[in-house]
């Protein structure tokens, strides 16, 4: 709704010792742009002036008279970010650097935040600093898209974050960073507590830690309770036992983000219908994660072709983890060996 996006900007803009006057300022602007009898929006701009001064916010009404024009479209209704792109600098020139615009605004408080930027001394020391951390341009714009509160965080402290992962020896930082950005509205002292407490957790060494983390970097943010009930599901409830835990961790880090009824699921299939050892599942940790359906589907094709052999050590043997992944074409092209038609025909009978 056009109000609140004033109102979020306004509140951005305003200093704290106006508040009381902002508030009489904000019913006063909102109700003028709701009047359906209003005037043009030059004539609208000035009348907001008009009640900006009566309450001493001549700042405010200066700031608002530069963006106002560009937060409603002809029609009345509200623009987005990507929208005003043509009316303001600042948003065509993050766009030119690769930040996505419509990502960034569906994160609270992106849009004032970005309407209100400076591009020179607020963007761009903060895009250069992730650079010179080692990030590409790509990975830094993706950053900034998915995390946009980082450029209203101060230099130093973002220094301060980038370089604990450099002292912990995350040599793939940057692409770490890139795929999980929100990792860097924490601090050294809370992701260094998080990986530690994962550490004990999964029994990991110091490699392994900052392996698993680099794959799947979403793990230092999840909820650690996640963690902690997706490896009792390994050990206690699928009975795998600890190191099998760790091991499968290992391979396939994003396992322990997954659901359990999803392994749980998986895991009866294999081990009740298709009497896998838990060996061979933990050696192939991936196949539990994915959609019960598709492996259910894919197993039971398998066995129709006779090629439901798993086993490394036995003739004929299909390998489990290519059996449930790659797109259904895939599947039938390097596992199946055989035409998509069938393997779709075979799909209706279920």
């Amino acid at each position: 709704h056009p109000p609140a996006l004033y109102r979020a900007s306004l509140l951005h803009l305003a200093p704290r010792s106006a508040q009381g006057s902002l508030q009489l300022f904000i019913r006063r602007f909102c109700s003028l742009i709701s009047d359906k009898s209003a005037g043009s929006d030059e004539a609208s701009v000035d009348s907001v002036a008009t009640a900006a001064a009566a309450v001493s916010l001549d700042k405010v009404a200066s700031s608002l008279a530069s963006t106002s024009t560009v937060a409603l479209s002809a029609s009345g209704r509200a623009q987005t970010l990507a929208d005003l792109a043509n009316s303001s600098s600042t948003l065509s020139q993050l766009m030119s650097m690769g930040v996505d615009l419509s990502r960034a605004e569906r994160c609270p408080g992106a849009a004032p935040l970005l309407l209100s930027l400076d591009y020179e001394t607020e963007f761009k020391p903060r895009f250069q600093l992730l650079l010179e951390f080692g990030c590409l341009p790509r990975e830094a714009a993706d950053i900034v898209s998915a995390f946009p509160s980082l450029l209203a965080t101060p230099l130093p402290v973002i220094r301060d974050r980038l370089d604990y992962f450099q002292r912990a020896g995350f040599v793939r930082a940057p692409e770490m960073l890139s795929r999980q950005p929100t990792i860097l509205s924490m601090s050294p002292e809370s992701v260094d507590s998080r990986l530690a407490r994962l550490q004990r957790l999964y029994l990991f060494s110091n490699a392994q830690l900052v392996s698993a983390s680099t794959e799947c970097p979403k793990i230092i943010t999840f909820p650690m309770e996640h963690l902690a009930g997706v490896r009792t599901c390994l050990v206690k409830g699928l009975q795998l036992g600890a190191t099998a835990a760790r091991k499968m961790a290992v391979l396939h880090p994003p396992l322990m983000v997954s659901e359990q009824t999803r392994l749980y699921r998986n895991f009866a299939l294999l081990t009740s219908v298709y009497k896998l050892h838990p060996d061979l599942i933990a050696s192939n940790p991936l196949v539990l994660v994915k959609q019960p359906q598709r492996v259910a589907a894919r197993l039971k094709f398998l066995t129709e072709l006779n090629r439901a052999q798993f086993d490394p050590q036995l003739p004929l043997y299909t390998s489990l983890t290519k059996a449930v992944t790659g797109s259904d074409a895939e599947f039938c092209n390097r596992v199946a060996d055989c035409s998509p038609a069938r393997y779709r025909a075979f799909l209706k009978t279920l």
